[in-house]
């Protein structure tokens, strides 16, 4: 495969071979591709986590399940002020 680089990525490929790393760019270009594709498992696993959680909340609001915004947001405060201060 022969794939025209940035100078910067051509000179951290050359580097990474040549610490023996990965034998070629070819080797190399693979476990970034694999690297890629996992990262996009997570996000979608991350991206429908979260679809079910919104949905989860539409739900409760629909039965009436609702919280007081004002307080929620005031304890939400209070924890991170907390945090910060190490209480």
């Amino acid at each position: 495969m022969t794939l025209p680089l940035p100078l910067d990525l051509q000179q951290f490929a050359d580097r990474q071979i040549a610490s023996g790393k990965y034998t070629s760019l070819d080797e190399m270009m693979l476990a970034g591709l694999r690297i890629l594709a996992e990262q996009e498992q997570i996000y979608q696993g991350r991206f429908e986590e979260l679809q079910r959680e919104v949905m989860l909340g539409v739900l409760e609001a629909e039965r009436g399940d609702l919280l007081d915004a004002t307080s929620e947001i005031a304890a939400i405060r209070q924890r991170l002020r907390d945090r910060h201060t190490g209480s």
